[in-house]
């Protein structure tokens, strides 16, 4: 008769697996304070995130940023300024020859 000796990490039993974490939400939700709006467009300008800006954009149409009025018109001032259409896109320089 042989013994078997067997490590005591293989006789206990195992934990039942975790279940996976919920996803990160890309978009905050509505309202978002001015100061948390200035940095998603600070945010889509420096990785040229089109569709965080376009969000940003039409969450400052829908009134949903809250804080001082003041720098609330900054940022729509800022956001027009990104989002103004680049000079080439309408006029594309003519071909010479």
């Amino acid at each position: 008769m042989t013994l078997e000796f067997w490590p005591r990490r293989c006789l206990t039993p195992r934990p039942a697996p975790r279940p996976p974490k919920p996803r990160k939400r890309r978009w905050p939700r509505l309202p978002i304070p001015v100061g948390k709006a200035h940095q998603k467009l600070s945010q889509a300008i420096i990785c040229a995130d089109h569709e965080l800006a376009s969000w940003l954009d039409r969450a400052v149409k829908l009134c949903m940023v809250t804080g001082n009025p003041q720098l609330v018109r900054e940022l729509k001032q800022r956001l027009d300024a990104v989002m103004a259409p680049l000079a080439d896109e309408i006029f594309p320089p003519s071909p010479q020859a």
